[in-house]
């Protein structure tokens, strides 16, 4: 029997140009990202006229000690606290921050200011650790010595009474020994310098909680194993939401985290996310960029003046009481314990949230940071709550005034995740480096008549074929999935085999927007979004 196929569609349907094809189309998503809109930093609180101070200062941009301040501000609460808007949906007080700005930015001076009380506040607890630490090396040491002892004196009993005897007196000295708990350490509030298995322990000594504070990649590079060439994420991504968390090593103790915590406050270079390489995917596909709050700020080098106000030392002083107040009530609290909103919060983040959600739609403004804006919401509930704590740390309940400088800052968060994304895209950490490739090849194609109309995959996989970003068949499906959700393309799926008919299915097609042809993606500016849409 001829293996020919019997049935095969009008080669009509899927060749040439289809008048139908123009119809119907709303405005594409531009790929590109919209200008980065200027932080209002009186949104922040008390983290924010603090950050404009050290701005005026160092002359940096008001956004680098303003996120950083945040992540001091999260380090101070020690995950703590909770916050609830609804029942069943609990997120942890706690945040990831990272400013990106170019070498010679002033990240470390800036760094330092913000940092201070935290800094002053590790220094003093550690000088009052020094006699509790040093009485229980003493005590362990001689407990251990007795338990050494009491075994010594069984193997040596002469018979089975002495033995029982012996026996005694070594159980006794073993729970002398338990008694003492785990082991007394120095305080240590945070890393720098450190891989995710040196953080897992000092998180478990430290009462579960640990902050990373920094101005070098270094942390994030160990992580996603550029160094070690063995990815480690998994406690960086638990603690951002309290999941328990086990380490069992072949040599050393079983580690049990019931709620670990980290914040992060890491400003970096965008030579560290455009260099990625293959750590990339550890980043991306495992959801660890998702969870940070992203600033590229405009930087202010070439427009600085030398001549500028120091920072007020009421202000410092200020600056350091909220810290420190915040690690008194807080961070020296036993309890976890949950914060809600009052009713105008809870109205403000609902309209908030319900905006959102259509944007996560097909065609969606989102789609290219998809991953990150999923959690937008639960990342607007934890700044509005270290806002509230950093006011009043001993306040449970966010006020819907500070709800809604939370709610204002959105625009803000997904411009500039946006410009991030689109910083990595270079290395194939977002969609959009692909699916801009294959853009341009599309118009390109279509302006010197190379395709008249409708295409296939195999098209565009021929034509990209070599291009960096461009590994395998999925790499394409990808970059063509992300055009049909931004209303770039259009699937034309094949005719139905007739029934009872042999043959190929043909594969499906893709039509391309008018607009596409020789037209450079709009940037939509923030202010120009409908109500409610930023």
């Amino acid at each position: 029997m001829s293996d020919t196929p019997n049935w095969a569609p009008n080669v009509s349907w899927d060749t040439g140009v289809h008048p139908e094809d123009a119809e119907g189309w709303d405005e594409p998503v531009p790929l590109e990202p919209p200008a980065a809109p200027p932080l209002d930093a009186s949104r922040l609180g008390m983290v924010g006229t603090m950050a404009q101070a050290v701005s005026d200062s160092l002359q940096v941009p008001v956004d680098l000690p303003a996120w950083l301040g945040m992540a001091v501000a999260s380090t101070a609460i020690g995950g703590r606290r909770t916050v609830s808007p609804k029942s069943d949906w609990t997120e942890p007080v706690t945040l990831y921050t990272m400013p990106v700005a170019a070498p010679g930015e002033m990240k470390s001076p800036a760094l330092g200011i913000m940092a201070k009380p935290l800094y002053e506040e590790q220094k003093r607890r550690r000088e009052q650790d020094k006699g509790a630490v040093a009485r229980d090396q003493q005590d362990r040491r001689i407990a251990e010595a007795v338990v050494a002892d009491a075994e010594n004196k069984v193997i040596k009993a002469k018979d089975a009474a002495g033995r029982k005897t012996m026996r005694a007196e070594l159980d006794a000295a073993r729970d002398e020994l338990d008694a003492l708990g785990d082991p007394k350490v120095y305080t240590q509030l945070i890393a720098d310098d450190t891989t995710p298995e040196a953080a897992t322990d000092v998180i478990a000594e430290q009462g579960e909680r640990l902050a990373v504070l920094s101005t070098e990649s270094s942390f994030l590079g160990n992580v996603g194993g550029r160094y070690s060439k063995n990815a480690n994420p998994e406690i960086v991504l638990k603690a951002w939401s309290h999941e328990p968390h086990a380490v069992n090593r072949k040599s050393g103790r079983t580690l049990l985290l019931e709620r670990p915590n980290l914040s992060l406050g890491l400003a970096v270079q965008p030579g560290f996310l455009t260099g990625m390489g293959e750590t990339g995917d550890v980043f991306e596909a495992r959801g660890l960029m998702a969870r940070f709050i992203f600033s590229m700020p405009a930087s202010r080098v070439g427009e600085r003046v030398y001549d500028t106000d120091p920072i007020a030392p009421a202000l410092r002083h200020a600056w350091h009481d909220a810290i420190t107040r915040m690690m008194e009530v807080i961070w020296d609290d036993g309890e976890y314990r949950e914060m809600d909103l009052d009713a105008k919060a809870r109205a403000s983040f609902r309209t908030f949230w319900e905006e959102l959600e259509p944007r996560h739609k097909a065609h969606g403004d989102l789609a290219a940071i998809e991953g990150w804006a999923k959690k937008l919401p639960g990342q607007v509930l934890r700044i509005a709550a270290v806002l509230t704590l950093i006011a009043d740390p001993t306040e449970l309940t966010v006020p819907g005034e500070v709800m809604d400088d939370a709610v204002a800052l959105v625009p803000y968060l997904i411009a500039h995740a946006r410009l991030v994304s689109d910083l990595m895209s270079s290395e194939r950490q977002s969609k959009l480096g692909p699916a801009r490739a294959v853009l341009e090849w599309l118009r390109r194609k279509l302006g010197d008549g190379s395709i008249e109309g409708r295409f296939a995959t195999a098209d565009v996989e021929k034509g990209v074929r070599g291009q960096a970003w461009c590994g395998e068949t999925g790499d394409v499906d990808d970059a063509l999935d992300l055009l049909v959700r931004t209303g770039w393309l259009r699937v034309i799926e094949p005719p139905e085999r007739p029934e009872g008919r042999r043959g190929r299915t043909p594969k499906r097609r893709f039509a391309p927007h008018p607009d596409i042809r020789g037209a450079e993606a709009r940037v939509l500016s923030i202010n120009s979004m409908p109500r409610g849409a930023a």
